[in-house]
């Protein structure tokens, strides 16, 4: 590894003289199958500069610590991308209540139904 110190020294130099300089995990695969150096798509970057003679300085500079993803819905963070584990808890846990409360269940949300329509009917 590279001091993190001349990697950034390296990197401002780079800036100085035209040169693209991107910090961040590098990590495989992204959503497109390619790499990833922080949030950008490097082998989509990267085709900009198809044909073209490059000089590409990589300074790794420490481990990068690993991503999390936050459920959309119950705010549940998770270790990678998938379904989470607390809302399909959750919805199995409904769908046991209703299952399991057969005929009599039914019948609660049938009157239910019917109290909301004959409210809505007489206002």
């Amino acid at each position: 590894m590279i001091d993190p110190a001349n990697a950034q020294e390296l990197a401002e130099i780079a800036r100085e003289v035209g040169a693209d300089v991107f910090k961040g995990a590098l990590r495989y695969p992204s959503d497109t199958g390619g790499w990833l150096v922080g949030d950008l798509d490097f082998c989509e970057y990267l085709d900009r500069y198809r044909d073209q003679e490059v000089i590409l300085i990589i300074a790794p500079v420490g481990v990068a610590t690993t991503p999390t993803y936050t459920c959309g819905i119950c705010g549940f963070v998770m270790n990678e991308v998938g379904e989470c584990p607390r809302c399909k808890l959750m919805v199995e846990g409904v769908r046991e209540e209703v299952d399991g409360g057969g005929e009599d269940f039914l019948q609660e949300v049938r009157e239910i139904v019917e109290r909301i329509d004959r409210e809505q009917r007489s206002s």
